[in-house]
């Protein structure tokens, strides 16, 4: 097994060491190489910092080689825990829907899911601190900000970098950890706000020993929700502990560990405009004549004793060794496992006729929306790379090579009302729910599926003048998937199948310094994945080859206004075969290619001491390509797919010569469809947020408002509960909505 992945490691290594016994350490004598980990821990007092682009930053989701955002040709977009708690971020997904292009999702079936660049959920790749834990439309949870350093965004295909999956872009949440400082530093949050929310923190982080730090992070989330009985709440603790055993060798232990429940609003029903008491269709319209009624803004359709749970813990250890000045070796293990429960009455559909499981006009049907569901996750991974600076002749060069296993045992069990009777409790009223409770569990089956992956990869980045850069990266991956199925006798079916894949991707780009701090960029990339990152939905049917993502690149990023200023501007054109989108809770369906073309603007500047300005926005164009097997979808536009996204923020600081901050942000969205179809229309929508600060040297607080005009909106649809309403088969016909007008008081201290 992985003869092939064996014969080219052993090539790589082989160059390594030829390569590595001709580069002499007199070579780098002029070049500093930074010791692991010595960055200090320093608090900024939030508010601060607003609205910073980053581009000094180096972006280890972009790249391996320690290159900054100015040296990356590809779009990176850095956020800063600084920024988060300015802006009053609570969650990462508050934090992601600020940059240009991007869509966000919070329907508890997927939670954080993303658009970007024209391609949504699986496709776009979601890491933690840098690894990957699975598909994002399973794994990901709602995190708090709290917890995190910053959040680092890729753009585009990168799966040449992050692996599987990374086809619109990666997000990468960091979270706080040890680092070497000679300060002892405790932070804390308290926040309450409206409906009973809440936000606890605490982070202390200083030095034990000589030669050994700590970062610890508590954090805990809780709301009743905007919608009757959401329930909402999340607890997240991550430590960690450095230890510098000599100047060149460095070892640091990490833990984070998650308990939450997304909680239980699925949506609220689709309902004939004639039907509605406040119709909102300012907000949503269907070719059926459907929208939604402000009336049920606040009702929940679930059940009493929903469940929506997890409980997941991630152990990493990590070795970094400078084996010479210019030769640094890295090592990561790590374990991620987790258990998730779901128990909901999660599909609901507004009966218009005695049809089915309808048996009365006007109320809301559930029979076929009961689901349970029990994932039990264990993942095992390993990652080495070596970096070594070298000269080229005159040119310097840098050059990464590494390897990567991951093994994922993910057993998966489900079930569906079915055979159970139909009850009238299964039913309720519009407008005055009786939620009932679940009732008896049918199991439908379940599905244990192994993945092994084997990962080489190398990068390089040879700076040919002081002007202009060459950076390329090739990745190749093998992936052993046995995937079985048994009914709820435990019996074995005969749909599950077993596969190897292998693949190659690449990227080639160039980036040119036209003036001071000022480049130009261009380049390719090329990625091969599995037909569906969410490879646990497919079934032997379903057992495709490879499908292929193919991206082209240019921009421009610049710092200027003696750096009181940044600016970046980029255009792509994305083109993916051979799709698989999610229908149903249980299948994945082929709907041929997807292509996405685009522009994206973001704009930062501090134009004085106490004016801070930040304004973004993007252009773009995705529509469905047909194949061979299917032309159904061809010139439609993906769902949840804006064309034009904005978002402007301001501040102001030591307003009437007071130590107080005050600023707004404007969030655009624009019209978007809800179904494959192109048959459900979100309309366009405009958030707008006001804050106001104390600061002083060592605590803030703060007031915000956010949605201060109280928009009706929907801002995400995921289309297996849209129009799922045939006769035979009344299962789901809703969508959720955004949240109204809310407020919080925020305290947030540190000595």
């Amino acid at each position: 097994m992985f003869i092939r992945f064996r014969s080219i490691l052993g090539v790589f290594y082989i160059a390594i060491s030829l390569f590595s016994f001709s580069v002499t350490a007199d070579e780098k004598e002029d070049k500093e190489v930074e010791e692991p980990a010595t960055k200090e821990n320093v608090l900024v007092i939030v508010g601060d910092v607003v609205g910073e682009l980053s581009l000094f930053e180096e972006s280890s989701t972009a790249s391996r080689l320690g290159l900054s955002s100015l040296e990356t040709p590809a779009t990176v977009e850095t956020i800063t825990s600084d920024v988060m708690r300015a802006r009053g971020y609570q969650k990462l997904s508050d934090a992601i829907e600020s940059l240009p292009g991007v869509v966000t999702g919070e329907h508890p079936t997927a939670p954080s899911t993303f658009s970007i660049r024209g391609f949504t959920r699986g496709q776009v790749t979601v890491l933690r601190d840098g690894l990957w834990i699975g598909p994002s439309t399973m794994v990901m949870r709602p995190q708090n900000t709290f917890n995190l350093e910053k959040i680092e965004v890729l753009r585009g295909p990168s799966s040449v970098v992050n692996g599987i999956g990374a086809v619109a872009g990666t997000v990468n949440a960091i979270t706080r950890t040890a680092k070497q400082t000679d300060t002892n530093l405790v932070e804390t949050l308290v926040s309450y706000g409206e409906f009973n929310s809440h936000h606890l923190g605490v982070n202390a982080s200083g030095k034990m020993g000589e030669k050994s730090w700590y970062n610890v992070s508590v954090s805990d989330y809780g709301s009743d929700g905007y919608v009757d009985r959401t329930d909402l709440s999340s607890t997240n603790l991550n430590a960690s502990g450095l230890w510098h055993i000599n100047e060149n060798l460095g070892i640091k232990f990490s833990v984070d560990h998650l308990e939450d429940d997304v909680g239980s609003y699925f949506g609220t029903p689709l309902v004939p405009i004639s039907v509605a008491r406040d119709p909102l269709t300012s907000a949503v319209t269907t070719e059926r004549g459907e929208t939604l009624d402000g009336a049920t803004r606040f009702n929940n359709y679930n059940v009493e004793d929903a469940v929506a749970e997890s409980e997941q813990t991630f152990w990493r250890l990590d070795f970094d060794w400078q084996l010479a000045d210019n030769m640094r070796l890295q090592n990561t293990t790590y374990s991620f496992d987790a258990e998730r429960e779901w128990l909901n009455a999660e599909g609901y559909v507004y009966c218009t006729q005695v049809v089915g499981t309808c048996t009365e006009i006007g109320t809301v049907q559930r029979y076929y929306g009961y689901f349970m569901l029990d994932h039990e996750q264990d993942l095992i991974g390993n990652r080495t790379t070596l970096n070594i600076d070298s000269q080229f002749g005159d040119m310097d060069n840098r050059f990464v090579i590494g390897a990567e296993t991951i093994s994922v045992d993910f057993e998966r069990a489900r079930g569906f009302r079915r055979s159970a009777p139909q009850v009238p409790g299964d039913a309720v009223d519009l407008y005055d729910v009786v939620p009932g409770v679940y009732g008896p569990r049918e199991l439908r089956g379940i599905s244990p599926t192994e993945i092994d992956t084997l990962a080489i990869f190398a990068e390089n980045a040879l700076q040919v003048n002081d002007d202009f850069n060459l950076v390329a990266a090739l990745r190749y991956d093998e992936m052993d998937l046995d995937r079985k199925n048994f009914n709820a006798s435990g019996e074995l079916e005969a749909n599950g199948f077993s596969r190897e894949y292998d693949w190659t991707s690449w990227r080639l780009g160039a980036v040119y310094n036209i003036a001071d701090k000022s480049m130009i960029y261009a380049q390719y990339s090329d990625a091969k994945d599995p037909i569906n990152s969410n490879i646990f939905l497919v079934n032997n049917n379903q057992d495709f080859d490879l499908t292929s993502a193919k991206q082209w690149e240019v921009g421009m990023k610049s710092i200027w206004m003696d750096g009181n200023a940044e600016t970046t501007i980029s255009y792509f054109d994305i083109q993916r075969d051979d799709i698989f989108e999610r229908f149903s809770l249980d299948s994945a369906t082929n709907v041929g290619g997807r292509e996405s073309n685009g522009i994206e603007i973001s704009l930062t500047m501090t134009p004085s001491e106490n004016w801070r300005f930040g304004a973004n926005a993007s252009y773009t164009n995705a529509e469905f390509l047909g194949s061979a097997n299917f032309e159904t979808l061809a010139g439609n536009t993906p769902p949840n797919v804006a064309e034009v996204t904005a978002n402007t923020w301001l501040s102001y600081n030591n307003f009437a010569e007071l130590p107080l901050e005050i600023g707004f942000e404007w969030h655009h969205v624009g019209d978007r469809y809800g179904d494959n179809a192109n048959t459900v229309k979100l309309k366009s929508y405009a958030l707008f947020d006001i804050f106001a600060a104390w600061k002083a040297d060592n605590y803030r607080i703060s007031f915000r408002v956010d949605n201060a005009f109280d928009e009706e909106y929907v801002p995400w649809s995921d289309v297996f509960y849209l129009h799922q309403d045939s006769p035979g088969f009344i299962y789901a016909n809703q969508l959720m909505l955004g949240a109204p007008r809310t407020y919080r008081l925020s305290l947030e201290t540190n000595f």
